[in-house]
């Protein structure tokens, strides 16, 4: 009979006098579980805007009116286009960008390059901008058809005021130099009938830049839309306004921080006086 063979069950254990090498497995190490951080998770100012868009899709849905193309899918990424094509909104609270955004569905106006509104940072809040071609585009709706145009310092201009006002304008060809009037007329889009017309120079346009809340960077870029602007609300002043534009003019330059706010709820730093029917 074979002898029974004795067999090493530690063979792979190390013996008191033999150290462990680096090679051989820390227990402790291996069993070793990573603890979570108390820490809150960061995230980018542009994931937080992008965030905020999204939660509030529902709401945006509500305040756009009825027939808006391409509804809150739509107009979510023209937010976020606004936000892509200007870092300073960055440094704006993701609440005043949703404010500021909200104002223009309520209006179902498209902020960004249209023209119709615009997304203006000042310091880290966020205001609604009525651009130019929003007023029209709001005029449009109560039955009058605004015209804007710039004047530049080689066309042929003139124009009267009193009780036959009366305003000249021939575009000179080629280069026609810098801008140096603005002006808006309105009419009746039914009757074609002249209901008034109003002609800003450089001065009172920067007067009235001047007056606006801080230092807008839509000026640097955009000066003679912003001009225009300025000229289709002066004209504005001779109109019966809806209530729609009434709430418009009087939130442009508004900061909003509550999103279910109404536009007549908000209070502007620039406003202007206006006759509103029903």
């Amino acid at each position: 009979m074979t002898a029974a063979r004795s067999v090493n069950h530690n063979w792979n254990r190390p013996t008191e006098s033999e150290p462990m090498t680096d090679t051989q497995p820390d227990l402790n190490q291996a069993l070793a579980v990573t603890k979570p951080s108390n820490k809150p998770a960061t995230i980018s100012p542009k994931q937080a805007i992008k965030n905020s868009v999204e939660v509030n899709k529902r709401e945006i849905l509500n305040a756009l009116p009825d027939g808006y193309v391409g509804g809150a899918e739509r107009f979510a990424r023209t937010v976020l286009t606004c936000v892509a094509r200007d870092p300073n909104l960055l440094k704006c609270s993701p609440t005043s960008i949703i404010g500021a955004a909200m104002q223009a569905a309520q209006l179902g106006l498209t902020p960004g390059v249209l023209g119709e509104a615009w997304l203006i940072p000042y310091g880290s809040e966020c205001t609604f901008q009525l651009g130019y071609k929003g007023l029209v585009a709001l005029a449009a709706r109560a039955g009058v058809t605004i015209q804007a145009h710039t004047v530049y310092e080689r066309d042929e201009f003139d124009y009267e005021l009193g009780l036959t006002p009366t305003l000249h304008h021939k575009p000179a060809k080629g280069d026609r130099g810098k801008g140096e009037y603005w002006y808006a007329v309105a009419r009746d889009r039914d009757t074609g009938a002249l209901l008034g017309f109003a002609v800003l120079d450089r001065h009172q346009v920067d007067k009235r830049r001047k007056a606006n809340r801080g230092k807008s960077p839509a000026w640097e870029q955009w000066y003679d839309e912003m001009a225009l602007g300025k000229a289709v609300r002066e004209v504005c002043r001779l109109l019966p306004l809806t209530v729609e534009m009434a709430s418009a003019l009087a939130s442009d330059g508004a900061v909003r921080t509550e999103i279910d706010a109404q536009p007549d709820e908000i209070i502007a730093d620039d406003y202007i006086d206006v006759e509103v029917v029903e």
